[in-house]
């Protein structure tokens, strides 16, 4: 989980979260997820393994504005043999406000796809949890 305040570098001229600062949020909590089920990319990316986004969904369902504060929520929602998709949910005092979906493909230093490593893996699988695809 991601805790930030909005501030007005985060925002549009109408004071409300511009569209595209909701993926470096959900990029905060997705690293603070992978560090806490001990998977450290940094460490696999010197092991010769990354991992790339393939696929954003963005579903912004109500304005986030200039000083509030949000926290966003980061789940892992399926693995599959070289992908995992995550889904995000950003919320306000517990109330829903945008949810999101990245898929990660995992590749090697060529950037050709390849398996997932099983250490990363079923670190994955331990956590994952079904959540409905955001569409």
């Amino acid at each position: 989980m991601h805790r930030t305040r909005i501030y007005y570098q985060d925002t549009d001229a109408g004071g409300v979260v511009y569209f595209a600062n909701y993926l470096r949020f959900f990029e905060k909590s997705w690293f603070d997820l992978l560090l806490s089920i001990g998977i450290s990319l940094s460490e696999w990316e010197k092991a010769g393994t990354f991992f790339i986004v393939k696929r954003n969904l963005l579903d912004l369902i109500k304005p986030v504005r200039y000083g509030e504060e949000i926290q966003v929520t980061t789940t892992i929602s399926s693995v599959g043999r070289a992908s995992f998709v995550m889904h995000h949910l950003v919320s306000r005092d517990g109330e829903a406000t945008t949810k999101g979906e990245t898929e990660m493909v995992c590749v090697d230093g060529r950037g050709r796809p390849r398996r997932i490593p099983d250490e990363f893996r079923s670190k994955l699988l331990a956590c994952q949890k079904n959540i409905a695809p955001t569409k």
